[in-house]
């Protein structure tokens, strides 16, 4: 199995939309070519730091192969980075978020979600809003002039944050948001360089384990059944190369079903391990809902918030997010 290399650097959005159009006049499709010897089609695909474990699965299963793709995977850094190295051509496939993918389209850019990964489950909490142990905050309302540490400002990953402090009596304007990777929450907080932190996934988990107080979680109480992490692509690949594009989402809903399959608990923490180079034994005992079809009410109620909070800038519907050929539900 391929170690991912090491994260790019975030670029963010507004300068992803300055240089796509140049991006998509000039360069070429990043994995796809020629056969390779064994008749298998490459493709170059990007993956997050949370949720990435079906990608390793479909590799290392066997899955990709079975469905004719040599796939290189690359480690990827935040939403906006996934969808420049889609746009740039560095890879044929990205990670993304709905929120942040939703952004992109509300923009202009010739973005599609071919795909959904991980998906946020509606009774299980996987992300939440964490402060310090001596901060003085116990509730959601107490962080009115303070600055909270997100993966994305504005990005519309936010956008729980934005429903959840609003609904808190907190508006839009009373507080501060500060960019920064999930692996650097803890210290930020931590420090006292943010008050909050909106973590998710393992370094939510990691985070409550060692005792840091939750304010509530507003992924899962406005954003349940809705994508998590999502499989995209320029409008100009998946147009022109729609065969690798349905091989790779079969790929994944086969990697999705050994992942959900509770029997198969032990290879996904020995992939989440090898990635994360950690011991295997202090891999999670429980992952995060993945599906590869899209709900598509929930996603348009996101998209509806969304355009309520202006965090687009205007309303766009399921139907300009998704791939013509992505599966509903």
């Amino acid at each position: 199995m391929r170690t991912p290399s090491s994260a790019r650097r975030a670029l963010p959005l507004s300068a992803v939309l300055l240089v796509s159009t140049m991006a998509l006049a000039s360069c070429g499709n990043a994995g796809q070519g020629a056969e390779t010897p064994g008749g298998l089609i490459p493709l170059k695909v990007s993956v997050a730091g949370i949720q990435f474990e079906p990608a390793y699965l479909a590799e290392s299963q066997g899955f990709f192969e079975d469905h004719g793709l040599d796939v290189e995977i690359i480690n990827g850094a935040d939403p906006a980075a996934q969808i420049a190295s889609a746009i740039s051509g560095e890879v044929d496939i990205a990670t993304g978020s709905w929120d942040n993918v939703a952004t992109s389209v509300s923009k202009g850019l010739p973005i599609e979600a071919l795909a959904s990964n991980g998906v946020v489950d509606p009774n299980v909490d996987n992300s939440g809003v964490l402060v310090a142990k001596d901060s003085g905050i116990a509730r959601l309302a107490d962080l009115k002039g303070k600055t909270i540490g997100v993966i994305g400002v504005k990005t519309g990953s936010d956008l729980p944050v934005f429903q959840a402090l609003g609904d808190a009596g907190v508006g839009a304007e009373e507080f501060s948001e500060v960019g920064m990777p999930y692996a650097g929450m803890q210290a930020a907080v931590e420090t006292g360089t943010v008050d909050a932190v909106v973590p998710s996934d393992v370094f939510y988990h990691q985070m409550i384990a060692a005792g840091f107080p939750s304010l509530g979680n507003p992924v899962r109480e406005y954003q349940g059944n809705q994508p998590g992490t999502l499989w995209l692509s320029t409008s100009q690949w998946a147009g022109a190369n729609p065969d690798t594009a349905k091989a790779f989402v079969s790929a994944m809903k086969e990697a999705v079903e050994f992942y959900s399959d509770a029997a198969n608990l032990e290879e996904v923490q020995k992939i989440h391990a090898e990635v994360n180079q950690i011991p295997v034994e202090k891999a999670p005992t429980r992952f995060a809902l993945a599906g590869t079809a899209f709900d598509a009410e929930a996603s348009q109620s996101g998209l509806d918030a969304m355009a309520r909070f202006e965090l687009i800038d205007k309303p766009v519907t399921v139907d300009e997010v998704l791939w013509e050929h992505a599966s509903r539900k």
